[in-house]
């Protein structure tokens, strides 16, 4: 097996370097000692596809599938050796099998995609109407199903194509306009993504997905009070469907957290309401007793994520004299940053296709002592399979910026600053733990580029910005930015999010600004960019929103040398801009009220040289304080789990025995 993997390494250095001949010659060699081996066939069989001579690949090819019947890859190549013979009708049955086998095979849709589509434009020519319109429906399910395999691997632009060609192809189908819905609102197409919608629902009422994903485009655009009554609609047509029972649970609680009109006890009350559900266990399992220290990190943001600019600290400083960590990885999607976390060498569990009962007993399989959840309600949720307490020890940390409301949740760690003591305590029903020093440390991008001159000093004006998604912008941020940009003359705003790809958010926003007496000539508002880190070389002062801040958006900015203005809510969730400018000792830029806000912005455009310092000595400043040293923040932190380690300890021995501690009654 070595040395055949070896001579693979081979032939794949010698088909990258486009010398076919010579990989053809490798894989002869293997069938010269083993005329049997499959993937020599196969190999071969492909080169000579490539080369433009589809009966010898044939050849090749059918021996291999002979010996693999089930390998999709051979199956497919096969498949097409047939198709370019003329033999549609083998090469159609070929695919359907590859399909049936792997439905994630996007090739093998290609290839059949274009079989029918041959069939359906001869029919056509033909004016064989019903054939012709049984092929047009035929071919509008294998384009939606191709986009449903693009999306299934986040190849979402590229999906796009397939459904609006299913759409074109048969324009009453609507589960191709709700699937196309979907993947606009996934792009930020979102007021595109909310008309596909409509039609899927208006073609056919009792469309379960058209209805889920309408409510997701209107929760995308910030009309967080209309996505329950189509979720409504999604339930009562399907009662169990997954994504909408998570939209119309987790997904709303997720919600709460940017509506400005609520207040805290009432987010707290719908929390605790939904948790109800999920009676606290009445035994746990004990602590294992073995040190090292097991935790237990389960999230789905080990990848290109914001979160993971404060996951990765975990992993790169823990003290394996202290702890062993596991990750149990919520999501299918590795990336290369997946891969450089993994690379620090913890255990890891890929846990997005286990049940809840499945994860919950994984869990308890790896005897983990402190199970650490990042998620909350957030996207990939796993708090129900948390309910039955797999852990001695459960933390919510960071992740979710507010009480998850499970029973069986014992901690949420945060800080003085998010939650100062006395203010948030009666919106948990988990205990707080202040880390102290700050309730995370931030690890810069790599390869972030240089921190630019001020733009003010080159435009002549103001730039104020903000990068944090739209779903945070309410009329309450709106005006209370429109009053930053009435007190500073002349000034400009600039927006970026995802969102703004869509025309029609972009003229809701500035409709909004309109009503605040700020003209569309002085927004610009743009769609999400791969390099938006290069977007604050045109900004000189961010704006944090309210009443759900920034996390990442504040210390990129921060990195960037930009300044960050925040006014320090009543909720976690609009307190964490708070805890990072504490850190990196820049507390005169948090606001307490909002004249303070308008006031810090005012006399920051107003100062040109100061801005100018600030900006060419803000990364040295983070690099030099608590909240970049991932190391110290650390070491912290697996002190709070040896705390709460003993802490639990004691309680079992007290459990266990006749003792009663100090201040307890007896029974």
């Amino acid at each position: 097996m070595h040395a055949y993997a070896t001579l693979t390494d081979a032939v794949h250095h010698h088909i990258a370097a486009g010398n076919f001949e010579a990989a053809g010659e490798l894989y002869r060699q293997v069938l010269a000692t083993d005329p049997q081996h499959a993937a020599a066939l196969a190999g071969i069989g492909a080169l000579e596809g490539r080369a433009g001579h589809p009966e010898t690949a044939q050849c090749y090819l059918e021996q291999a599938c002979a010996l693999a019947p089930d390998n999709p890859l051979y199956l497919h190549n096969f498949g097409e050796s047939l198709r370019q013979l003329g033999q549609l009708a083998r090469a159609e049955e070929i695919f359907r099998k590859v399909i049936a086998l792997d439905a994630g095979f996007g090739p093998a849709y290609e290839s059949l995609i274009s079989i029918v589509d041959i069939a359906h434009a001869d029919a056509q020519s033909r004016r064989d109407g019903s054939r012709s319109a049984q092929l047009a429906m035929e071919l509008a399910i294998l384009l939606n199903n191709y986009g449903n395999a693009l999306l299934a691997i986040c190849m979402v632009p590229d999906a796009l194509v397939p459904y609006r060609r299913a759409i074109a192809v048969q324009p009453g189908y609507a589960n191709g306009w709700s699937n196309l819905g979907n993947a606009l609102r996934l792009v930020g197409l979102v007021c595109e993504a909310e008309a596909a919608c409509r039609t899927a629902i208006t073609l056919d009422p009792a469309c379960a997905a058209g209805w889920n994903n309408l409510g997701n485009a209107v929760s995308e655009q910030g009309r967080f009070e209309e996505s329950p009554a189509c979720y409504d609609k999604a339930l009562a047509l399907r009662p169990d469907f997954p994504e909408v029972l998570h939209n119309r649970g987790s997904g709303e609680l997720m919600n709460l957290l940017y509506l400005p009109q609520l207040d805290a006890t009432e987010i707290f009350e719908r929390h605790r309401a939904w948790g109800a559900a999920f009676p606290a266990p009445e035994i746990a399992r004990a602590l294992s007793g073995r040190r090292p220290l097991r935790i237990g990190y389960l999230s789905a943001d080990f990848r290109q994520h914001a979160m993971a600019h404060f996951l990765e600290p975990l992993l790169a400083h823990h003290d394996k004299n202290c702890v062993e960590l596991t990750c149990y990885a919520q999501g299918p999607v590795m990336d290369a940053h997946t891969q450089k976390l993994m690379a620090y060498g913890h255990q890891w569990r890929w846990i997005h296709e286990l049940d809840d009962a499945a994860l919950a007993a994984r869990i308890e399989q790896d005897g983990i002592d402190i199970l650490v959840d990042c998620l909350g309600h957030t996207n990939g949720t796993r708090l129900a399979a948390l309910a039955c307490k797999p852990a001695p020890i459960m933390m919510s940390w960071l992740g979710y910026l507010g009480t998850t409301g499970l029973p069986a949740m014992d901690y949420r760690l945060t800080d003085a600053w998010v939650d100062p003591p006395g203010l948030t305590d009666a919106q948990h029903t988990e205990t707080l733990l202040a880390i102290p020093g700050g309730m995370m440390a931030y690890q810069p991008h790599q390869g972030a580029p240089d921190v630019s001159t001020l733009p003010m000093l080159k435009n002549g004006v103001t730039t104020f910005g903000s990068l944090n998604n739209i779903q945070k912008i309410n009329p309450v941020v709106v005006s209370l930015w429109a009053r930053v940009l009435h007190a500073v003359p002349d000034s400009r705003l600039l927006l970026q999010s995802i969102q703004l790809a869509d025309a029609g958010m972009v003229g809701r926003l500035r409709g909004m600004f309109e009503v605040f007496g700020i003209a569309p000539s002085r927004l610009d508002l743009r769609p999400a960019s791969a390099d938006f880190l290069n977007t604050y070389a045109e900004i000189d002062i961010a704006l944090d929103t309210t009443p759900y801040g920034g996390g990442a958006t504040t210390c990129d900015a921060l990195w960037m040398g930009v300044p960050v203005i925040t006014l320090a809510g009543r909720r976690p969730a609009g307190r964490l801009s708070t805890s990072i400018l504490h850190q990196i000792g820049r507390s005169d830029w948090i606001a307490g009220s909002d004249g303070a806000y308008v006031g810090i912005a005012s006399a920051l455009a107003s100062s040109p040289i100061l801005l100018g310092e600030i900006r060419a000595g803000l990364r040295t400043q983070m690099q030099a304080s608590s909240l970049c040293d991932g190391k110290g923040f650390v070491r912290r932190l697996e002190q709070m789990y040896v705390d709460a380690a003993v802490r639990q300890s004691l309680a079992e021995l007290y459990r266990s025995s006749a003792l009663v501690p100090a201040g307890m009654p007896c029974s």
